[in-house]
C-alpha cells in the first residue's frame, strides 16, 4: 500500500477564528487522503508543559523551556517528517509561519501558500500575490488566491471544500513521493542539524508525545539536557 503524503499546516492559532479555520481545512485535507500535522491539535498546550515543569524550574526558566520545546517540535520534528507545507498567508502574516515555510523550503519541502484575505497592505488586490508582502510568497512552490466570501454556513462549507480541492490539485500536480529522509545537503546544514539534534533529544522514541507519560518524559529530557539544548538554540541566535 502506498504511503500517505504528510502535510504540515503552518498557520496562526491564537484566536477562535484562526483555530476554527485551521481544523476545518485540516479535516478536509484528511478526507482527501492526506496525513496532517496541525500544531493546535498535534502540538502541545502551553499549560500542559508548564504543569510538569513548574516543580523543577524557576518561572523564568519555564518560559524559556516552553518556547524551546515548541520550537524544536515544530521546526525540528514536524517539518522534517512532512512532505508538504500548507501555509495560511492571510493578514497579519504570522511570524512563526514565515519562519516555518522558509525552513521548510530550505529542507526541500514542497510549500503551498494560500491567501483568502482581501486586505492588500503591500500592493493591490489585483497583484499576483493579492497585495501581501512578496518575501513570504517567494518561499512558496505554489501560491493560491482564494475568495472566501460567503453569506451563510452552506456557502462557507463550499468555499472550504473549494480551497481544499485547489490545494489537492497543487499537490497532485507536483507528483510528490512520500519520503521521510532529508537530503544530505539539508541534514549537513549546521542550522538544520542543530534543530533536528535538539528534537531527537526531546522526542525520539516517544510514541505518544501527547500522553501524560510522554509529556513527563519530554520535560525530564529537557531538564536533564537543558544546557546542551540551550547551546543548540544559542548556535542560531546570540543575545547581545
Amino acid at each position: 500500500m502506498q504511503e500517505k503524503i504528510r502535510i504540515y499546516t503552518a498557520a496562526a492559532l491564537f484566536s477562535g477564528r484562526e483555530t476554527f479555520f485551521n481544523i476545518n481545512l485540516a479535516n478536509l485535507l484528511e478526507e482527501r487522503g492526506y496525513l496532517t500535522d496541525l500544531p493546535q491539535k498535534d502540538g502541545f498546550e502551553f499549560g500542559n508543559l508548564e504543569k510538569f515543569l513548574n516543580e523543577k524550574l524557576s518561572p523564568e526558566e519555564i518560559s524559556s523551556a516552553i518556547k524551546n520545546i515548541i520550537y524544536f517540535l515544530d521546526v525540528g520534528f514536524f517539518i522534517p517528517r512532512s512532505d508538504i507545507i500548507v501555509s495560511n498567508l492571510d493578514e497579519p502574516i504570522d511570524e512563526g509561519v514565515a519562519v516555518e515555510i522558509t525552513y521548510g523550503r530550505t529542507m526541500g519541502k514542497y510549500v503551498v501558500g494560500f491567501r483568502t484575505d482581501v486586505r492588500s497592505p503591500y500592493g493591490n488586490i489585483s497583484d499576483s500575490f493579492g497585495g501581501m508582502h512578496f518575501f513570504p510568497a517567494f518561499q512558496c512552490n505554489k501560491f493560491i488566491l482564494h475568495s472566501m466570501r460567503c453569506k451563510n454556513i452552506q456557502e462557507a462549507d463550499e468555499q472550504f471544500k473549494s480551497l481544499a480541492d485547489k490545494i489537492d490539485d497543487c499537490i497532485q500536480g507536483a507528483r510528490i513521493i512520500p519520503r521521510r529522509k532529508l537530503d544530505n545537503y539539508v541534514s549537513e546544514n549546521p542550522y538544520v542539524l542543530n534543530i533536528i539534534s535538539g528534537a531527537n533529544i526531546l522526542f525520539k522514541g516517544i510514541d505518544e508525545i501527547h500522553s501524560e507519560e510522554g509529556i513527563i518524559e519530554i520535560c525530564n529530557r529537557y531538564i536533564n539536557n537543558k544546557d546542551e539544548l540551550k547551546e543548540l538554540i544559542s548556535a542560531q541566535v546570540l543575545l547581545y
